[in-house]
């Protein structure tokens, strides 16, 4: 198993997409916007630089779990890279296993890595011990969550263009309904309102700078987000396998 997980990271890391849209470009964003909306004195640097943190960060999980790994994993299904590996004694649960702990793993290196180059180079204020259990636990929540629905989405259409155009439309879309696009979420109306207030990703990029600094949170509303999510998830993953 040991051989299989260095393996799956190998495909992780040797993916070009992974790398420049999973951990170089949200670098570059995250930059290219701090310099250009900087010089804003109705914005403070300080709350600038979180807030970019914070909403940028998610592009990793997105792009490398979300888009990356659904790629990488239906072309895998469609050479019969996955039949071979059930020749070699690798089950399908054990093959799920370990593509999932690769994937958390290339997560908490490209996390590092961002976090290394943005909070010295934007200033970015230490959070309260509160604050950096929920950042820490919610991130790996919702990259748990985007890695299912990945692989239900690839097994369930078993080819790579399909899986491709479905994991992209949905990666946009999550970005455009989570705020991280430059529309704010206050200004959504009607089912566009309904649609955000359902993705955990909505509730990190607005309420994370808040529970950066505190003690305390409302984790109700996130709650239920997470809960909708993660019970889609179970049942999507149980009718996979």
């Amino acid at each position: 198993m040991k051989h299989y997980l260095k393996y799956e990271l190998k495909n992780t890391f040797g993916n070009i997409f992974s790398i420049i849209f999973g951990i170089l470009f949200p670098i570059m964003m995250t930059l290219l916007f701090y310099n250009m909306f900087s010089d804003n004195e109705a914005i403070p640097k300080d709350a600038l630089a979180l807030q970019l943190y914070l909403t940028n960060v998610l592009m990793s999980p997105l792009a490398m779990v979300f888009v990356g790994f659904s790629a990488l994993f239906s072309q895998e299904i469609e050479h019969d890279v996955t039949t071979r590996m059930l020749l070699f004694g690798y089950t399908t649960s054990n093959q799920l296993k370990t593509k999932f702990v690769a994937q958390m793993v290339a997560m908490g290196i490209a996390l590092a890595i961002f976090s290394a180059v943005i909070v010295p180079l934007l200033g970015i204020g230490a959070p309260t011990i509160f604050g950096f259990i929920v950042f820490i636990a919610f991130f790996a929540i919702i990259s748990m969550i985007l890695f299912v629905i990945a692989y239900s989405i690839t097994l369930l259409t078993r080819k790579f263009s399909l899986t491709y155009g479905i994991s992209m439309t949905l990666y946009f879309a999550t970005m455009i309904f989570s705020g991280m696009m430059g529309i704010q979420t206050s200004n959504f109306k009607g089912i566009m309102k309904g649609i955000s207030n359902l993705l955990p990703t909505t509730y990190f990029v607005n309420d994370m700078p808040t529970v950066w600094t505190t003690t305390s949170y409302n984790f109700a509303p996130m709650i239920q987000s997470l809960v909708f999510f993660l019970w889609d998830c179970r049942h999507s993953l149980r009718d996979c396998l």
